[in-house]
């Protein structure tokens, strides 16, 4: 990876507890498929195991890039990049808020920025040190 690129990641139990639990919820989808269809077992097993696999990784590699241009937020569905000059700013609920050549903000949530409900707030001062470095890399921008 390039030095000049930093990376603001979730703390590591977070992630890999995401990762896992799209396993089990892979599981469950295939299980209620089989009950509703009558599909093969070993193919609907298979396509919801590699699914859940890929969102598992994707889950254990949520992240935001910084590089001295863009930052690039990827997060378990989507991977979105913005410009450095675009950002408005970081909410305190971990959106961050940028004019994609809109007048109204875009706000895309983060997985890094925002400490999930089953945490009950454990590791929540990660996230917070997060948000602040983030808009450290943006005022540095200014």
């Amino acid at each position: 990876m390039d030095p000049a690129v930093a990376v603001v990641r979730a703390p590591a139990g977070h992630r890999a507890v995401a990762a896992v639990a799209s396993i089990v919820v892979g599981y469950f989808v295939a299980r209620l498929i089989l009950r509703v269809t009558p599909l093969a077992p070993e193919l609907t097993y298979g396509v919801c195991l590699a699914v859940a696999v890929y969102v598992a990784y994707r889950a254990w590699q949520a992240r935001i890039e910084l590089t001295p241009e863009t930052a690039r937020v990827h997060n378990t569905l989507a991977t979105s990049a913005m410009p450095r000059h675009d950002l408005s700013g970081v909410r305190d609920d971990g959106r961050i808020e940028w004019h994609a050549g809109a007048t109204r903000p875009v706000r895309l949530p983060s997985e890094a920025l925002r400490c999930p409900w089953w945490t009950f707030g454990h590791g929540a001062s990660s996230y917070g040190l997060n948000r602040e470095r983030i808009r450290s890399w943006h005022r540095v921008a200014r």
